[in-house]
């Protein structure tokens, strides 16, 4: 894997960490749609949870493109459908976040109508608010350009 795309990975995976509020977008036959997540991250993928009844999940069924935004972080990619977060499908990804923050998920126990979402990013670009350093990455070709900006 080439050392910066690997550098700019590690980059974002710290500035967006776990248990982050992001903004999801999605979209339907009426529109754009936008709203706040809490962001997991797991071996380079993004997850949040979700009702399946709700309307982010049906316009990820209807059409996986999805964006994902905060601060100077933005992330375009594809949304998987999974099953409930607790799940025996769900034990890798749940059992790493809940490694740094216990008992997180408790609270999904008793709600069986919960879903896990799994964004498999293609597209991300993200400034450090704190340096103004950051990348452009492209997921799908394995590269990054560094970025910087005067803050």
């Amino acid at each position: 894997m080439d050392k910066i795309f690997e550098k700019a990975l590690e980059g974002l995976e710290k500035e967006i960490g776990q248990d982050k509020l992001m903004n999801l977008a999605t979209r339907n036959e009426e529109g754009v749609s936008a709203r706040t997540v809490n962001i997991y991250t797991y071996e380079g993928c993004f997850y949040f949870v979700t009702e399946a009844d709700s309307n982010k999940y049906e316009q990820i069924c209807k059409n996986n493109s999805v964006a994902l935004s905060i601060d100077a972080i933005q992330i375009r990619g594809n949304g998987t459908l999974l099953s409930h977060p607790l799940s025996d499908s769900n034990k890798q990804i749940i059992g790493y976040v809940q490694s740094g923050l216990p008992q997180h998920f408790d609270r999904y126990k008793d709600a069986s109508a919960m879903r896990l979402i799994k964004i498999t990013p293609s597209y991300a670009s993200f400034l450090s608010m704190e340096t103004g350093n950051g990348y452009v990455i492209d997921y799908k070709k394995q590269t990054a350009m560094p970025i910087e900006h005067q803050m």
